[in-house]
């Protein structure tokens, strides 16, 4: 059901649908302006990434430059097995044993601060360079 307002121009008066005041109107384009401003910032800015750090499950890291087109196969805890890919400034863990695959639905990693863990195996993927990026939690 629409409401009414009754306005009065010139001495008459006629009633106007009332769906949006004008401080309806500017609380909308504040709340629009103020999302278009926090993905601009999510997007554009994020820290180049220039490594890989893979942890093993004995706690050993291995710092890899993205630079390079690698794989690498890692025996994990519990009898997992994991093949991880790095290429064109990305990684990921392409193959995993582990019965969830929640770290091979991760995907490709690129920017700085993104992680890939495979928790049932013990080894954790994660991208490093600059100063890690804001991401929806932190901002």
């Amino acid at each position: 059901m629409t409401k009414f307002a009754k306005t009065r121009s010139n001495g008459g008066s006629r009633l106007r649908p009332v769906w949006l005041r004008r401080g309806d109107i500017a609380a909308a384009c504040a709340v629009l302006v103020t999302a278009l401003l926090t993905a601009f910032f999510l997007w554009f800015g994020q820290a180049p990434a220039s490594q890989v750090s893979v942890q093993y499950p004995d706690g050993h890291k291995e710092y890899i430059s993205l630079n390079r087109v690698q794989t690498i196969e890692i025996s994990g805890n519990n009898g997992i097995d994991l093949l991880i890919e790095i290429d064109n400034g990305r990684a990921r863990v392409r193959e995993s044993s582990c019965p969830d695959q929640v770290c091979v639905h991760s995907g490709w990693l690129s920017r700085s601060g993104q992680t890939a863990a495979c928790v049932p195996a013990g080894v954790c993927v994660q991208i490093l360079g600059g100063e890690p990026a804001v991401d929806g939690v932190t901002a």
